[in-house]
Order: structure tokens, then C-alpha cells, then sequence
């Protein structure tokens, strides 16, 4: 004689129910669903899933029991008949404890169509979109408050609102976690916000930005706090949802730009270095591009040539200097040695008159075109 199945599933109508073991044996099938697949109820006790589950439902099945969505979940089965014949139907499925074989899984089921199947294509679509989101090397995340912040209010207001009416996150993918250096024992998404997303003049600063854009904005910086405690410069690409006039969640990706940041502080330093010394520098030095056209002249340039060097770029190569000899003619001349500079005679044409000058020239690439830099100094200096 069969035992009792669990949890009266010995109704014959209603939907149909069984009880499968996380290993994939079916504990008990009540009569509305032996019936409905041509079976005897017994013969599924005892019986592998595969009996009467298809493969594409046994993964459905697996991804469940391995946790994969949420409880009570919404899932949509086919079924395999005894005639081998397929019904498919919609499932709920949630976890019981079996006297015998402990944590089991329950589902009760009914015949495909109708608003439950709308919720199974709903939570369907559900799983993969958070799978895809899941899945991303981008750091995603989605943001939302217990009180929604109300956007009526000045400004000042609802960067406060933003920051103190209960934001938590809603979703944050493993990237999001190994980005801001989460423990693997930490849930991101358990963390307080405050512990990524602090209240600082910086993110204050990207929270108006947030506004005055309409909470829709890319490449956004802010400073945020990893969980070793070290600061990170990120950009954020932001939406917002807007119900009415309240900000309900806000989501987006993030990028560590951190290292962008320190680079171009250096760039910064290294141009800040080179410029001191070009402008501390005794001779002239002009630079102009293969078409004649003034890039660069130091202070002892503009000295030379009695003008600010915007107004001195103002002018070309042949209103600079008169060497006898054509733009192109120097460029093919300083292209060709490699060693020390011959120097050469010209005149410096200035507002107040022309006057003897020797120079040096050298070539150099600039962004794909051929530059020439001259070295200025007045005929006769420095043991001329």
C-alpha cells in the first residue's frame, strides 16, 4: 500500500501538484495530475523527473533548486504524457519538508494560458534580463528609497532627501562587488549605501548634476568608498524613474577611472615641469608647423619678436624670420642631421626693425605632422 503523499496532494481535482527531491526523484503525484498524463498515480512515486519532466524543464527545474530566483517562483513546464505526448502548463514552485526525504520541492500546476502564464512570461523575462545583468563585466547597479525623493523641492533639499530618505540598492551585479573590493562572504547588495556612496562635496556636487539633467546622464563623475576604505574616482551612465514628481530608483554603470585620473594629474605635472623650463630658457625657441603656422614660443621669444605670443602666433614662419632660404628648405635641412645643429644666420623681423639672429633647427613629429623648432639668439652673444 502507498504512503500518504505529503501535504494532501491526494486530491483528485484542483491543480496538479507533486513533490520532487532536489536530486530529481519524484516523492508523490496527486490523481488530477496522474490523470491528466495518462498515468497511475503510484507508478510516479519513486520515479526519476525525467519520467515525465523533458530535459528544457528538468534545467528550469535545476536552476531553481540551485537558487537561481526568487521563492515562491513562477516557472513555465512541459510535461510528457504517457502517450509521449507534451502538455505544457504553469507552474508554482516552493519548498516543503518531506518526513522522509527532507527539503523537497513542491509544484502546483495548471494548464498553460491565462494571467498565470502572463506572470510566468513576466517572471521568464525577469529571470533574463537579471541573468544578462548578472552576467556583465560592466558594473551595474539600481538604487532606490524607502520614502521616494521628492523633486518639487529646492535643490538643496532633495541632494538631502537623496541622501537620507532610506536609499539602499535594489540590484547590484558581481562586477559592482569586485569593483568596490566586496568580502566574497558579503552580500553588495545587504551593504548600506552610505558604505559605497558617502555624503561628501563630491557626490553632492553629482547629485546636482543628476538634477539639472533630469536624472538622465552619462560619463557623470563621482568619488566613491570601497570597501578597503580607499577612495576611487568612477564614472556613472544614470537614469532615473520619475513617478509624478518623485524620484523612486535610479540605476546605471560605473567605471573605475581612477587610474585615468592619476595618469592625467601626471600628464599635468610633467607639462607644468616642461614649460617652466622652456619659459626659464635663455634663447629664443619658436615652433612652428610644417605649413609655417606659430604652435609654441617661450617667454625669451616673445622678447624677441616684441609681442604676447598670441599675438605673435598670429603671424607666419616669412613674417617671423627671414632666412634666405624657403620653410621648406630648413625643415629638409634639420630632417636630414641627426648630430649637432648647424647653425644659421637670419634676421628676426620685429615691429621696431629686424635684427641679426643665429639659430639652431631640429624636426619633430607632432600628432602625425612634421614640426620645426627653432633656437633664437641675437648675432654676436654668447661667443658668436
Amino acid at each position: 500500500m502507498n504512503r500518504p503523499l505529503p501535504l494532501d496532494l491526494a486530491t483528485a481535482h484542483g491543480p496538479m501538484v507533486d513533490v520532487l527531491t532536489p536530486g530529481g526523484l519524484i516523492v508523490g503525484a496527486n490523481p488530477a495530475q496522474a490523470a491528466l498524463l495518462g498515468l497511475a498515480a503510484e507508478t510516479l512515486e519513486g520515479a526519476d523527473w525525467a519520467r515525465i519532466y523533458p530535459l528544457d524543464a528538468r534545467d528550469r527545474l535545476a536552476a531553481f533548486v540551485a537558487g537561481e530566483g526568487p521563492v515562491p517562483g513562477v516557472l513555465p513546464l512541459v510535461l510528457r504524457a504517457g502517450d509521449g505526448s507534451l502538455l505544457a502548463v504553469t507552474a508554482v514552485a516552493d519548498w516543503i519538508e518531506d518526513p522522509c526525504h527532507g527539503r523537497c520541492l513542491r509544484l502546483w500546476k495548471w494548464p498553460a494560458g491565462g494571467a498565470l502564464q502572463d506572470v510566468a512570461h513576466l517572471s521568464e523575462a525577469s529571470e533574463v534580463l537579471a541573468g544578462i545583468v548578472a552576467a556583465s563585466s560592466d558594473a551595474g547597479w539600481c538604487m532606490e528609497w524607502a520614502d521616494p525623493v521628492d523633486l518639487s523641492a529646492p535643490e538643496q533639499e532633495i541632494v538631502r532627501q537623496v541622501f537620507e530618505n532610506g536609499p539602499r540598492w535594489r540590484f547590484c551585479n558581481q562586477a559592482m562587488a569586485r569593483l568596490y573590493r566586496t568580502p566574497p562572504d558579503r552580500d553588495f547588495n545587504a551593504l548600506p549605501v552610505s558604505e559605497t556612496f558617502p555624503r561628501t562635496p563630491e557626490n553632492e556636487e553629482f547629485i546636482r548634476k543628476l538634477i539639472r539633467a533630469d536624472f538622465d546622464m552619462n560619463a557623470s563623475p563621482s568619488r566613491d568608498l570601497r570597501y578597503d576604505g580607499m577612495f576611487i574616482d568612477v564614472e556613472n551612465d544614470v537614469r532615473g524613474h520619475i513617478r509624478g514628481n518623485r524620484l523612486v530608483r535610479m540605476w546605471g554603470t560605473v567605471r573605475d577611472v581612477s587610474k585615468h585620473i592619476r595618469r592625467e594629474t601626471l600628464l599635468r605635472d610633467e607639462i607644468g615641469a616642461l614649460q617652466a623650463v622652456l619659459a626659464a630658457l635663455p634663447d629664443a625657441v619658436l615652433v612652428v608647423d610644417d605649413a609655417g603656422a606659430p604652435i609654441y614660443l617661450n617667454l625669451a621669444a616673445e622678447a624677441l619678436f616684441d609681442g604676447p605670443a598670441e599675438v605673435v602666433a598670429l603671424r607666419q614662419f616669412d613674417d617671423l624670420l627671414e632666412s634666405g632660404r624657403p620653410l621648406s628648405a630648413l625643415l629638409a635641412d634639420a630632417a636630414s642631421l641627426h648630430a649637432a645643429r648647424s647653425p644659421f644666420a637670419a634676421q628676426a623681423l620685429r615691429p621696431g626693425g629686424a635684427i641679426r639672429v643665429e639659430g639652431t633647427a631640429a624636426v619633430f613629429d607632432l600628432r602625425g605632422t612634421m614640426a620645426l623648432v627653432l633656437c633664437l639668439r641675437p648675432a654676436g652673444r654668447g661667443g658668436a
